[in-house]
């Protein structure tokens, strides 16, 4: 597994372009700034004794999927060298399993032979975090660190059939239930920002989120219980622009 992700992790580069106005001393301190990050999904299962075979299942047959978060980004400069960073984003997390062959008692010439699904848990998130930076020059070095409460709206499920003629066909569900309402999640980031001009930033910033509350708690037959969390690896497109001017 850590082969497949490296290449996808070294390859992630959020691109943060921030303006910022130096008419006034406000201004000098925010950006405001719209975002958007296809981002690389995937969960881990934390079961108890009882259900360790139902995690060892779904780890054999579901794999990471692609997703994505828009939505809103604002920064307020504290000083030379720290900033906070607030947002509002819908984020599209998930999984998705192997495509699998289909197997029938009797022959169906007219069924589908193989059938894969996508599940997307969709979401607010509420990001706070600080910006440190920790060198002066032009192309500047920075940590951010910080936490995202995450505002379940649905979960989607899509499966996809593949018939012998080589057709196929889609079908989407869609849950309002079932997902914790809120959880919460840890996010972390290193990266560079340049400074193209005196109100705009380029910002290139590998970021990891992981939950550190379960998105849901199954019960089944009242006897079987475990916990899901998620983590993404963002690759991210951020544009930020002038707040005032």
């Amino acid at each position: 597994k850590m082969k497949k992700i490296l290449p996808i992790i070294l390859t992630i580069l959020p691109l943060t372009t921030m303006g910022q106005n130096p008419d006034t001393a406000i201004s000098q301190k925010i950006a405001i700034g719209l975002t958007f990050s296809p981002d690389y999904c995937y969960r881990t299962l934390k079961p108890d004794n009882s259900s360790e075979w139902i995690a060892d299942s779904r780890d054999t047959f579901e794999i990471p999927k692609f997703g994505y978060t828009t939505g809103l980004s604002l920064v307020y400069r504290l000083n030379k060298r720290i900033s906070i960073e607030a947002g509002i984003q819908f984020s599209d997390k998930g999984e998705q399993t192997k495509q699998k062959e289909l197997i029938y008692f009797q022959p169906e010439p007219n069924a589908p032979e193989k059938i894969k699904y996508t599940y997307s848990y969709l979401y607010i998130d509420v990001p706070l975090k600080a910006n440190f930076r920790l060198t002066d020059r032009r192309l500047k070095l920075f940590l951010s660190g910080g936490i995202s409460p995450n505002i379940f709206i649905a979960q989607k499920t899509t499966s996809y059939l593949t018939y012998e003629n080589g057709s196929t066909e889609k079908n989407t569900s869609t849950s309002y239930s079932g997902l914790s309402r809120v959880n919460l999640a840890v996010l972390g980031g290193l990266g560079l920002d340049y400074e193209l001009t005196d109100r705009i930033n380029l910002r290139l910033e590998p970021i990891y989120r992981r939950s550190i509350t379960s998105i849901i708690a199954y019960i089944l037959i009242s006897s079987f219980r475990y916990s899901v969390y998620f983590f993404v690896v963002s690759f991210s497109f951020i544009t930020q622009f002038l707040l005032l001017s």
